[in-house]
């Protein structure tokens, strides 16, 4: 995690139960990993003897090296609570206008397909915010970072 983004993020939970700080996307570790993986190639120059490992060849290192640039700048999430995360995501919409911090505030959490989007992970945080009804957000917060939850 880095150490902008982890104090850009700490203490943050979006409406789905997401621990911000446990997140690859909000603790910057997709951003690094790709800033990181750009200067192993570079630094051992991969791109040089690529040709003569199989399918090495067939890598088109300018477009993989644009694509770890971007990844490196835009893959950072600020969080809900600071405008990140998806412009249209249906879980914060829904939680917004209903009022509530945490979607386990909800009286249909149960029945609520807005976590589809999220297939298999989206079933995990419903599972999780079901448990926690009646528990604080700060309590949540700290429970899931103590066990390296995400």
């Amino acid at each position: 995690m880095t150490e902008e983004a982890d104090q850009g993020v700490m203490g943050q939970m979006g409406p789905c139960g997401i621990v911000c700080a446990a997140c690859v996307l909000g603790n910057g570790t997709v951003a690094e990993t790709a800033k990181k993986t750009k200067e192993y190639i570079q630094g051992y120059g991969v791109e040089e003897w690529a040709p003569q490992v199989p399918g090495g060849s067939e890598i088109d290192f300018e477009q993989f090296y644009r694509y770890l640039d971007w990844a490196a700048t835009h893959t950072g999430c600020r969080g809900c609570e600071k405008g990140g995360g998806p412009p249209d995501c249906t879980i914060r919409n829904c939680a917004n206008e209903k009022g509530h911090q945490l979607c386990s505030e909800c009286a249909e959490l149960e029945g609520c397909g807005k976590f589809d989007w999220l297939q298999d992970y989206g079933k995990v945080l419903k599972t999780t915010l079901g448990g926690a009804k009646g528990r604080s957000k700060q309590e949540l917060i700290e429970e899931a970072l103590a066990k390296g939850d995400q």
